[in-house]
């Protein structure tokens, strides 16, 4: 990873996530491609109604937004390859636009009859689905390796079932939150860094013997609470709990950050800054970071972020490395994304699109290890040397605690005003200090829950 993304939807993640990805059998219209997945034969049928007759040029027009020069290069790369890996049967033409006008180009098509045949999925593309506008993929899934338990993460991928039966977008990669510390800091204090095996406890112990004051002034913190401070970040404190902000991923019924768990998470976040005053608040954290994060400053030992993170911090001037996100008390569970792909119900080239998808998910998954911009999704490239080469100390023990993960993510047809009108502006007031974790969780739930009706 090479480009800092400018948020967790820079990931997909986000994310893409984390953002920010996956070798099978791929269904088309047009024929087989010139490099066949290993370990089968293409089938040569396909599930969807080609408008564009068989055996003439597949043209595929997709989308995705903008990540920043490296891994936008790394895209147009991808899809050269996949040209020319198809040659003469399928051509992608692939637009990458700023982020902010990713969603509102992707409306126009659709309300011109004329939509992108495939684009990269985020939570809006879920209001896509709930009017009718993506095509199922679940025909096209059964037919390769993607579901294949031995080689993928299947389980993490049922929330992608929006119905409760069929998946509506194909996953190529996958991201999560990770634990950063700052291993020069934790040297000089003769501290022994976080591992698998910490706990929040741990934390509290380590951030008071690495947080330095002269007088009334810190001039060193322990920790800062990176994206604890994100309703999806601080949620997994409430996971490990026991409890969670709301009763479902998909289509939720109810908010409940009230319920005594999830109070406590926001009360032990809250805590840490202003009871212990071991993590900045957000105007120390903005005098201590000025234009860059502030663990770049090398004046925070610990943060939690995203998996993203790494390409953000490869050109700090210190040592670092980064663990699982401790344990509340023997229990840990930690957040993930998916980065993938959905098709237009009405593309005129369905099986090509998707095929595009399929080659992400499988054929490219060594390379997308390599190019470090994606967390694989393939377990062979995932965990391969290509991908481990150049990442940072106890990156193996992150990536194998998403085998439990939990989607940190909210589909609902109102998510965009829920999270931009309801958890980020209350969050901001605990944060703050303008309001107490129990008058927070009420004001949430008071708001969120008339949106869900």
């Amino acid at each position: 990873m090479q480009d800092a993304p400018l948020s967790r939807r820079r990931f997909l993640k986000t994310a893409a996530i984390t953002a920010s990805t996956l070798a099978v059998t791929p269904l088309y219209a047009c024929g087989r491609s010139n490099s066949p997945a290993p370990g089968g034969a293409r089938a040569t049928s396909a599930p969807g109604e080609a408008a564009v007759p068989k055996g003439e040029l597949q043209k595929v027009r997709a989308l995705m937004w903008s990540n920043g020069p490296t891994i936008d290069t790394n895209f147009k790369n991808r899809v050269k390859k996949f040209n020319e890996a198809h040659q003469g049967e399928i051509e992608v033409n692939l637009q990458l636009l700023p982020y902010d006008q990713y969603w509102q180009k992707i409306q126009l098509a659709y309300s011109a009859n004329n939509p992108y045949d495939i684009y990269f999925w985020d939570v809006q593309a879920y209001g896509h689905y709930k009017k009718g506008l993506l095509r199922d993929l679940q025909p096209y899934l059964d037919g390769t390796e993607i579901l294949n338990e031995e080689k993928y993460p299947r389980h993490l991928f049922d929330v992608w079932k929006l119905d409760g039966a069929h998946m509506y977008a194909s996953p190529e990669n996958l991201q999560t939150m990770a634990f950063y510390y700052n291993q020069d800091l934790f040297d000089k204090a003769g501290v022994k860094p976080p591992d698998a095996s910490w706990t929040w406890d741990d934390v509290l112990s380590a951030a008071e013997k690495l947080t330095v004051r002269q007088g009334n002034k810190t001039t060193q913190w322990g920790l800062d609470l990176g994206t604890l401070r994100v309703w999806w970040g601080i949620q997994t404190l409430s996971w490990a709990r026991g409890s969670a902000f709301f009763d479902k991923v998909v289509e939720p019924t109810k908010l409940q950050f009230s319920a005594p768990e999830n109070v406590g998470a926001l009360q032990f976040a809250h805590d840490l800054v202003y009871k212990h005053k071991l993590a900045p608040s957000p105007s120390q954290g903005a005098a201590l970071a000025q234009d860059i994060g502030v663990f770049q400053t090398g004046k925070v030992a610990m943060v939690p972020e995203g998996s993203w993170s790494i390409s953000g911090f490869q050109k700090v001037p210190f040592k670092w490395g980064m663990a699982p996100l401790p344990k509340w008390k023997d229990t840990r569970v930690v957040p993930y994304w998916l980065g993938g792909w959905v098709v237009a119900k009405d593309s005129k080239v369905p099986d090509a699109a998707f095929e595009l998808a399929r080659w992400s998910a499988t054929d490219y998954q060594p390379q997308m290890a390599k190019e470090h911009d994606w967390i694989p999704i393939l377990k062979s490239a995932r965990e391969s040397q290509e991908m481990v080469s150049g990442m940072p100390q106890g990156f193996k023990e992150t990536m194998a605690s998403i085998s439990d993960a939990k989607l940190g993510d909210l589909y609902h047809r109102n998510n965009q005003q829920i999270v931009a009108e309801v958890f980020g502006p209350t969050l901001d007031q605990l944060w703050t200090n303008k309001l107490t974790p129990e008058q927070a969780a009420k004001l949430i739930d008071e708001k969120g829950n008339a949106l869900l009706k």
